[in-house]
């Protein structure tokens, strides 16, 4: 079983991960999300108020606070339990968390650096789990933000092609963050076509709840 119950409702409620320093300002669509604490915006309100006289080191030490102990606790979950695919899929979720969070609030070189290796850990992650569960498309997705979100623009576009080339056509996230993927290289036509594909594809009930953010995003594109 690729979800458990929770996971699922998570999917179904559509956390948006608010990339506040990410790619200009764009938010990532985020199929599942992992188990963290906290969400982004909560950490941004904690540090945002004692940025003017806490230094980065003391920012990303909030970060690692919240984010790094519950990642810490989902691989101690999966260590225990190493057979149980769940137990491994939060864990590729909990670094993607603390990875976009730390990205999110990284000042220096070094603060992305540590950004960055986190996103690589869970990319890690997903492909373990993907090894065994090859048509996860919710886990495709999110793994290819985290390549994204790591730097490599290209591979993450071309994993989300492939994903509605050759898996599934229909499946509205991998539209979605493939509009702002190609939004974000300036390939506008193509991210308003991929935005009105995600928008077509999650039909009426919309399941993982793309219109809106698909929608917004052509909005803001005019």
């Amino acid at each position: 079983m690729a979800f458990n119950t929770q996971q699922a409702s998570r999917a179904r409620a559509a956390v948006l991960i608010a990339a506040l320093v990410i790619v200009a300002g764009l938010a990532a669509f985020v199929v599942m999300g992992g188990l963290a604490p906290a969400t982004l915006g909560d950490v941004a309100a904690d540090t945002a108020g004692t940025s003017s006289s806490a230094d980065a080191a003391e920012a990303m030490e909030t970060v690692d606070a919240q984010y790094g102990t519950a990642a810490q606790a989902l691989l101690a979950q999966y260590e225990q339990d190493p057979t149980n695919p769940t137990t491994l899929l939060n864990v590729a979720n909990g670094y993607f968390d603390w990875g976009v969070a730390a990205l999110n609030h990284a000042t220096d070189d070094e603060g992305s650096a540590h950004a960055i290796e986190l996103l690589n850990q869970a990319v890690g992650y997903y492909d373990d789990y993907l090894a065994d569960n090859p048509e996860a498309k919710s886990a495709m997705v999110d793994r290819a933000i985290c390549v994204f979100y790591a730097g490599d623009h290209t591979s993450a576009i071309e994993a989300l092609e492939d994903l509605v080339q050759n898996t599934d056509p229909g499946f509205a996230p991998a539209w979605a963050n493939l509009g702002m993927f190609l939004e974000s290289e300036g390939r506008t036509n193509e991210a308003r076509d991929a935005y009105e594909t995600a928008i077509e594809a999650a039909g009426e009930t919309d399941a993982y709840g793309v219109r809106d953010y698909a929608q917004g995003r052509l909005d803001a594109l005019g």
